[in-house]
């Protein structure tokens, strides 16, 4: 009969030798098969599924983790069950991230199956050879190759062909299992045999394909059940003999058998043997005082109700803001405190009360027996006094230090007031104590060299100036088919190596589209020396971060390039000043996170680059995209969890808050909580929604609409009698649209959409519309935006300037689209050219066209013939190469009037040397500012007579941030910026031309600083 889950015994109990046990020792174990394929595994599997209820086994569907080993859904779906990998093939990662993911005390009890090797391998062959058209439907092309060609070449021909999807499934497959699939990607053949004989001596039961019945036999008695029936066969090939095979293809047999041959022949001795425990895999179980500091965004704090571990203290008093502890009766007190990993941090003691200030002014702190780096400092405000003091410690310690305090003398309130009778020595009364880090260290690193590596020409460079140094790659003609588009990341993870120039490059994915970057030998062992890149997206980092981390630290210098890296809980990572210093994200159309996995390694420890892989790893396995691959079967009780987690950031957000716990709250990294039901998590979502003035009002209607009646479906397909795969569907979806939501919303914050004026105008629109007339898209740090610009702009300056180039309105790339918006621009300064003429009669019209690009419209645009002869046009832009291209068209045109020049439009004042501006424009720029309003407001300042800027009209907010574009308008908010600028409307021009053209829509405003009537036109 079999013990439940709660029936068990105490860790120790369960390591002693198999001959001292008794019979049911293992009853309350959870038992996990690592089922090799093609070892009889099926019939043993089915044999042991008969001893176990079925809702109690965890097959094909609930184990197949499609989102990596480092899932947090792993804590969820394994307690219910005792039996794991019946009918499905879990590797020894797997087991290792499942046994993590167990309650406190609890292991498992791991049995394993092996087989001949000659014999498994053409087992293997035959099974695929067996494999039908109807079964490969859903495959990928590498699979459905493979199995193409086993059905198509002879064995020894198929080995030959050494297929990259096939290598796995037969070069040493017995040997990689018991590894781990993705840890043996890294090992040579010494390390592979090794790891695997270290990890097959630990599990509990070893048998061969034709000693089943003894290994059935075996687990029975540990788990106390009666004598086992014999294995039937099950899965097993028509007995149709192989053709002889020759000596050449019994070589290639005994190649591809190198190392699981010699695992055959060792564990032979095994199988009787004791087990023999290993150490479980530190990267699934992170030191806890490093995750946490993590998440508190790399801050520790000890309040005086916590339990004190330390010296010289009286015991706690008050409440609340007036909680606190005494020093005494002696001068000095102690404390070890969990303390952030850091070598720099800032000490912030509260002080909740003072007998003598004396003792403040004489107080010695230090921190490890180390002396602060300059005096202490009180700072005086709202509330208790702060002692502040700076830390410059030799190490970054091991997540624990010792505070000693030490004040020049004692007093006790009897000697202050004799009235009271208290007589005790006292120094000073300590309220909350943290330890945080420097202003320093939420800084990325200092240079280039820093990031990457010494030595080259760039390496004293700013990371903000990377794109001035990274060669430019044309477009990708044809990107891979992934979850996002790459066409222009790609060739820019092609520059980054360029640059940096890698000894070896390896693509963790090893079958992914990323392999041609290939170069070197990165995972030779022993490593041959110079240095490593790694290139992944984060969608094929599920499953990988432990061989990552571990081939990255046989290298002097290692870095990370992450493509598809735009998920604002990595921006959290990159501003963690726990990891900070090695971390800087390029800005592109997806991102792409550098990491310098050695320096973290040399300066912080390999415990840190384990942690910080392992954040990555939750994170690409709760995208949105990985969760909706996740099996239904699993049910809706997770992405409930993951919902409310969600939420969670997004309320921080509202609130003003961007602290790491909140914005990686659906990382479950802390304590399990599990799912508030579906109703409070719909009241909960429409309070968010409904919060007056907040910034949901700026998100597209079409998606907070969308959230709240996912919330009412999610509701009603949690109630009674509802069908589990509606729940979870409608789960899914609600989490989606949750996430997407909040992912815009951590953009804005980040961005300071608080202090931003045209913000703060578009949440006073948006109460006079039903939909949004003024707002933001969603958004990451400016400076990525600049990344794009510098990037454009390297790749522009690539291009030679033909002596004789001509631009005109009509020749200009991006077809008909930009052909029109062009020329409509350029008919709306002619107009104002014309207008301003004639008011200004006499005068030199000075045009100035902030962000004028290439110059396009201004080479284009023809004086009027009443400015003919007295006019000055002078463009501004801050790409030097499109500048130059602009003088260089200027000068084959004939065009003396026009001048260009690099740099900011606020720069034109100088230049007009005290002439009067008479005409602003910016076309395709406002879009692609901050703050829009605060430009326009610019602009006034120099009080032009006339203002003429133009926009695309009304794009949609969609769901990730666009390479270039920060704002999006409709005709009335576009106007209500200038009209907010201080400017009087005299036009606003909306073109609804884009369906015609393939492109935007467009809307100009005309506007003025005087009074309309003074330009013969009514206002608008």
């Amino acid at each position: 009969m079999n013990a439940p889950v709660s029936a068990l015994r105490a860790q120790d109990d369960l390591l002693s030798e198999a001959g001292e046990r008794a019979g049911g020792w293992a009853a309350g174990l959870r038992l996990a098969f690592l089922h090799i394929p093609k070892t009889a595994g099926t019939a043993f599997g089915a044999a042991l599924a008969q001893r176990f209820a079925a809702r109690e086994i965890a097959g094909t569907l609930r184990m197949a983790l499609t989102s990596g080993a480092a899932d947090p859904i792993l804590a969820q779906i394994v307690p219910p069950y005792r039996a794991l990998g019946i009918g499905s093939h879990l590797d020894q990662d797997k087991l290792d991230a499942i046994a993590a993911a167990l309650p406190p005390g609890e292991r498992l009890f791991i049995v394993t199956v092996l087989r001949e090797p000659r014999a498994r391998l053409i087992s293997q062959y035959r099974h695929w050879r067996r494999s039908v058209d109807a079964s490969m439907v859903d495959l990928g092309e590498d699979y459905r190759a493979a199995y193409q060609a086993a059905r198509e070449l002879s064995l020894g021909e198929f080995l030959e062909a050494r297929l990259r999807f096939a290598e796995p499934h037969f070069r040493n497959a017995q040997a990689r299992m018991i590894a781990g699939h993705a840890s043996s990607e890294t090992m040579d053949e010494a390390t592979l045999l090794q790891t695997a004989l270290a990890n097959l001596a630990s599990h509990d039961v070893i048998t061969t394909a034709d000693r089943l019945d003894e290994g059935m036999a075996q687990i029975a008695e540990a788990y106390g059940w009666s004598p086992p029936d014999s294995v039937r066969p099950l899965n097993v090939a028509p007995d149709a003999p192989l053709p002889p095979l020759t000596p050449e293809v019994e070589a290639l047999i005994a190649e591809y058998n190198s190392v699981d041959q010699k695992l055959w022949d060792t564990a032979q001795g095994l199988i009787a043997g004791p087990r023999i425990p290993r150490r479980s895999r530190s990267y699934y179980r992170p030191d806890p005082a490093l995750v946490t500091t993590v998440l508190e965004g790399g801050t520790t704090r000890f309040g005086m109700d916590q339990a004190l571990d330390g010296t010289g203290w009286h015991v706690r008093e008050g409440e609340g803001e007036t909680l606190s502890r005494w020093t005494g009766p002696g001068r000095r007190a102690t404390v070890r405190l969990r303390a952030p990993q850091l070598h720099a941090v800032e000490l912030t003691m509260r002080l909740v009360s003072v007998l003598d200030w004396g003792a403040v002014e004489g107080v010695a702190l230090t921190l490890d027996g180390v002396a602060p780096s300059a005096p202490p400092q009180v700072e005086h405000g709202q509330g208790s006094p702060l002692l502040r003091a700076r830390f410059d410690l030799p190490d970054a310690g091991d997540g624990r230090r010792e505070l000693a305090i030490e004040v020049p003398f004692t007093r006790s309130h009897h000697d202050v007031d004799p009235s009271i009778d208290d007589l005790r020595q006292k120094g000073l009364a300590i309220g909350e104590i943290t330890l945080g880090p420097v202003a320093e260290a939420l800084r990325g690193p200092a240079t280039l060299g820093a990031l990457f590596w010494p030595g080259a020409a760039w390496a004293s460079a700013s990371p903000e100036a990377l794109l001035d140094h990274v060669p430019h790659h044309p477009a990708e003609a044809e990107p891979p088919p992934v979850q996002r588009n790459l066409s222009l990341d790609l060739p820019l993870l092609r520059g980054l190596l360029e640059m940096a120039a890698p000894d070896h490059v390896w693509p963790a994915a090893m079958q992914g589209f990323l392999q041609p970057l290939e170069r070197g030998r990165p995972l030779a062992w022993p490593a041959p020396g110079g240095r490593l890149a790694v290139v992944a997206t984060l969608f094929e980092l599920p499953g990988r971060g432990a061989p990552l981390a571990a081939v990255a630290a046989r290298y002097e210098e290692a870095v990370l390039l992450l493509a598809c890296a735009e998920d604002f809980r990595l921006r959290t990572l990159v501003a963690n000043p726990l990891l900070a210093p090695w971390l800087h994200l390029v800005g592109c159309t997806n991102g792409i996170l550098v990491v310098n996995l050695a320096a973290m390694r040399r300066q912080a420890g390999q415990a840190r680059v384990e942690a910080f892989m392992l954040l990555l790893e939750r994170i690409a396995t709760t995208v949105p995209e990985r969760l909706a691959v996740q099996r239904s079967e699993f049910g809706p009780d997770y992405l409930l969890e993951q919902l409310d987690r969600t939420l969670q950031g997004m309320e921080a957000l509202l609130d003003g808050g961007t602290r790491c716990q909140d914005l990686l709250a659906t990382l479950l990294l802390d304590a399990a909580r599990g799912a508030p039901p579906p109703a409070l998590l719909e009241a909960r979502v429409q309070r968010l929604l409904q919060r007056p003035d907040s910034l949901t009002g700026l998100v597209d209607p079409t998606l907070t609409d969308r959230l709240a009646a996912l919330m009412r479906q999610l509701v009603a397909a949690t109630g009674p009698g509802a069908a589990p795969v509606a729940a979870w569907q409608a789960a899914l979806a609600a989490q989606e649209c949750a996430f997407r939501i909040t992912a815009i919303l951590a953009g804005w914050v980040r961005f300071d959409m608080a202090g931003n004026a045209t913000a703060r105008l578009a949440l006073r629109l948006r109460r006079e519309a039903a939909r949004p007339p003024l707002y933001p898209k969603p958004a990451k740090p400016f400076r990525e935006y600049i990344d794009f610009y510098r990037s454009e702009a390297r790749g522009m300056a690539a291009q030679p300037i033909a002596a004789d180039l001509v631009t005109g309105l009509d020749t200009m790339r991006g077809g008909l689209d930009h052909a029109t918006r062009l020329n409509m621009a350029a008919r709306e300064i002619e107009l104002a050219l014309r207008l301003l003429g004639d008011r200004f009669p006499g005068e030199e019209i000075l045009w100035v066209d902030a962000g004028c690009s290439y110059g396009v419209i201004m080479n284009g645009v023809q004086p009027p013939r009443n400015i003919q002869g007295r006019c000055s046009f002078l463009g501004f832009d801050f790409n030097a190469p499109a500048i130059e291209r602009a003088r260089v068209v200027a000068g084959n045109l004939g065009n003396a009037h026009c001048r260009f020049e690099v740099g900011d439009v606020a720069e034109a004042q100088a230049l007009a040397a005290g002439r009067r501006i008479h005409l602003v424009t910016a076309f395709e720029v406002l879009e692609h500012c901050p703050d829009p309003l605060a430009v326009l407001r610019d602009y006034r300042l120099m009080q032009p007579g006339m203002l003429v800027v133009g926009s695309p009209l009304q794009e949609l907010q969609a769901i990730y941030p666009a390479e270039q574009h920060l704002w999006a308008f409709n005709a009335r908010g576009f106007a209500a910026m200038a009209e907010a600028a201080g400017f009087a409307l005299l036009g606003v021009n909306e073109r609804q031309v884009g369906r015609f053209v393939g492109g935007h829509d467009w809307v100009t405003v005309t506007a003025t600083t005087a009074e309309p009537a003074s330009l013969h036109m009514v206002g608008a």
